[in-house]
C-alpha cells in the first residue's frame, strides 16, 4: 500500500490541534484550581495554593510547546521539497524482520503517532537514534541500530 503524504500531513495537523486543545483544557483547571478560594493557605504548612500554581505554570508550559509544534511542523510543510534523501518532514518507510513500520522525521513532538488507514506513522525526530541514523539516507540504504543488546536493520523502501 502507498502512503498518500498529504493524508498523513493532513492527520498530523488535526492530532497536534487535539493536544492544543486538551493541554489547553488542561491549562484552564489548573489555573481555576491555583485561583480557587479553597487553594488558600490555612496555615504555613498548608502547600495546595502553591502547588496548584505549580501545576497551572506547568500546563501553560504544555500548551506553550503544543502550540510551537504545530507552528514547526506546519512551516516544515509549507517549505519541504520532495528529494531523493532523507531529511526534516521525510515520511520514510522502512522494512525490517518485524515487517514496515512508516515515520515521520519532525522537528518535534517525537511519539506522536497518526493514523491514516491501516497505516499508522510514528514522529520521531533527528535526536532519536533512528533519526539521527536516517538522517541522509535514500531507498535501498540500510540503517543498523543498536538498542541495550538488541541489533535492529532496516531497509529504507520509500521517502515521502
Amino acid at each position: 500500500m502507498t502512503i498518500d503524504a498529504r493524508a498523513i500531513w493532513q492527520e498530523l495537523f488535526i492530532e497536534l490541534t487535539r493536544l492544543i486543545s486538551v493541554a489547553k483544557d488542561s491549562a484552564d483547571r489548573a489555573h481555576e484550581a491555583a485561583t480557587d478560594k479553597e487553594a488558600v493557605a490555612e496555615n504555613k504548612y498548608d502547600t495546595r495554593g502553591l502547588e496548584a500554581s505549580y501545576l497551572a505554570h506547568g500546563q501553560q508550559e504544555r500548551m506553550a510547546q503544543c502550540i510551537e509544534d504545530n507552528a514547526l511542523f506546519n512551516e516544515l510543510y509549507q517549505n519541504r521539497q520532495l528529494i531523493d534523501e532523507i531529511t526534516l518532514g521525510s515520511i520514510v518507510s522502512l522494512e525490517s524482520r518485524e515487517g514496515v513500520r512508516h515515520v515521520l522525521i519532525g522537528p518535534s513532538a517525537g511519539g506522536i503517532k497518526v493514523q491514516w488507514n491501516e497505516i499508522e506513522v510514528l514522529v520521531i525526530t533527528p535526536q532519536s537514534p533512528l533519526g539521527a541514523q536516517l538522517l541522509g539516507k535514500m531507498v535501498d540504504d540500510e540503517v543498523v541500530l543498536t538498542i541495550g543488546d538488541n541489533i535492529h536493520h532496516y531497509d529504507v523502501v520509500a521517502i515521502d
